[in-house]
């Protein structure tokens, strides 16, 4: 079995839309006596947002923490399944465990259902607001204008799309010439294999970087977290989950193990407060770690072969003419 059928048997894709206002507007007025007050040359642009919301601006910013809430948990505990390049818009359908999947929808169920109470807490208390036009709040700012309840609350939601499986493309299925049909099936795989390496590459990515922060924090770092240590144990399933899924990597498996034995296994955070040993295990591992993750992210990629390498037929496709 080819890593990509693996992948295809263990994962599946999750997609989830938010949407929130804006509580905030760009003002000219405001810019303006801002580039006064501040003695800015008139040839340097000053860009100024104020609350739209007057008083309330802060209550919707602690609602959109409310929404923001799930995406952090869906990015915290999923992988992005793109074929995007570094630097591109990579939001989009999120890879998941198939033995995940109940866990991560009831989390994101709950959180929903906590935005959405959130809103419906402020909304009443807004429509008062705004019913009593008290523009006081807003001062001279003359050229911002509170929005509508109803303009508010239809700009926010929450769309957790159905699981799905990851598609494979059933080229005996479809009644194609066997070259073209041979061609889009390897493709596809293509396809698949750098969206699942790019999954893998997140997943090593996010614990090296979550890694470097232990260790600065465990030696440089005034305040400590039990979050420092869960998220530990976080980044080790998320890397543990992913090649188990896919190729089985011995390698990042036992970097995945060293993270859980020396960093997840500290039950309390007092322990790296009050034991210098403690302290210094998990500082050892955290470097260990960060730099095995390293070089396999520096390391070259392998691109599995497509599992029906071995039958293509060749010799009548015009696939690659018209996109490559």
């Amino acid at each position: 079995m080819s890593f990509i059928e693996t992948a295809v048997n263990n994962f599946m894709l999750l997609q989830v839309t938010i949407r929130k206002a804006d509580p905030m507007k760009r003002s000219k007025v405001a810019s303006d006596a801002a580039a006064v007050q501040c003695r800015v040359n008139h040839t340097v642009p000053v860009n100024t947002r104020v609350g739209s919301l007057g008083t309330l601006t802060t209550d919707l910013k602690a609602v959109n923490s409310k929404y923001a809430a799930v995406r952090t948990y869906l990015y915290e505990n999923t992988l992005p399944f793109t074929d995007a390049e570094d630097g591109q818009q990579k939001r989009g359908m999120r890879l998941i465990p198939v033995t995940r999947v109940p866990e991560v929808l009831s989390k994101l169920s709950e959180l929903k259902s906590e935005a959405q109470t959130a809103l419906a807490e402020f909304m009443p208390r807004y429509r008062d607001y705004y019913e009593a036009r008290d523009r006081v709040d807003l001062g001279r700012v003359s050229d911002v204008d509170m929005p509508a309840p109803e303009i508010i609350a239809a700009k926010y939601g929450v769309d957790v799309s159905p699981p799905q499986p990851i598609p494979v493309f059933a080229a005996d299925k479809l009644q194609l010439p066997a070259g073209l049909a041979a061609d889009i099936a390897k493709r596809h795989e293509q396809t698949l294999a750098k969206q699942l390496e790019g999954a893998k590459d997140a997943a090593i990515k996010g614990a090296k970087d979550h890694m470097d922060t232990v260790e600065k924090q465990l030696t440089e770092g005034k305040r400590l977290h039990k979050s420092l240590l869960d998220n530990a144990k976080t980044h080790a399933a998320m890397l543990r989950g992913m090649v188990k899924g896919y190729d089985n990597d011995p390698r990042v498996l036992q970097l995945a193990d060293l993270i859980d034995e020396q960093i997840g296994s500290i039950t309390s955070i007092d322990h790296v407060k009050n034991s210098t040993a403690v302290r210094d295990r998990a500082v050892r591992a955290a470097k260990t770690v960060s730099k095995g993750l390293g070089d396999l992210a520096a390391a070259p990629k392998f691109s599995p072969a497509p599992a029906s390498a071995d039958s293509l037929v060749t010799g009548d496709s015009l696939l690659a003419d018209l996109i490559d």
